[in-house]
């Protein structure tokens, strides 16, 4: 298998950015909703641990995410299968709109950490400082509001997402899930 894309398939730099990335929001999802859960339920101690996963997840993951994003428009796109105008489109934009959400969550999460006066603190064995002076309640708002949007725009993609591939799998013989599946 190539390393790269081409017109036929994804290559092994874009199946493993996909997977690893996919595996990074699965645990960012997680550990972000069970501390907002935690924080609902008045167990602020539940809260903090899990945003401090959070945060140490999201600091892990930032630099895979933005390989991802860079590779996605890097490369060639293989030839998408022929079916529906409209599933072409929603195809095309949910994959567009998904890398854009992942952006937002990359540039929110850590500018509402330091707009809040804070260090990032990445599983308490090393810090990144705020390049910001002093806490900035204006930034640290629309962060907080972007990282929601980003969030719940990331869940609602990522069903499409994963339903337009049960539909390749399922409905479809054209072999489109097999481009992101490794060869043997």
């Amino acid at each position: 298998m190539q390393w790269i894309n081409d017109k036929r398939s994804y290559g092994w730099l874009s199946i493993g950015l996909h997977w690893l990335a996919a595996i990074g929001i699965a645990l960012l999802l997680v550990t972000g909703f069970r501390a907002a859960f935690a924080g609902d339920a008045g167990d602020r101690e539940a809260r903090a641990l899990l945003m401090g996963w959070h945060i140490s997840l999201g600091a892990t993951f930032a630099l895979i995410f933005l390989a991802r994003v860079a590779s996605s428009y890097a490369q060639p796109r293989p030839t998408p299968p022929e079916q529906a105008p409209i599933l072409k489109f929603l195809s095309s934009a949910s994959h567009q709109l998904l890398l854009i959400a992942i952006l937002i969550q990359v540039i929110s999460g850590p500018l509402a950490i330091w707009s809040g006066g804070r260090a990032i603190n990445v599983f308490d064995v090393f810090s990144i400082p705020s390049p910001l002076a002093t806490r900035n309640e204006g930034v640290h708002e629309f962060a907080e509001l972007m990282h929601a949007i980003g969030r719940w725009a990331i869940v609602g993609l990522l069903s499409l997402h994963i339903l337009g591939a049960l539909k390749h799998v399922m409905m479809d013989e054209n072999g489109e899930f097999r481009m992101l599946a490794p060869k043997s």
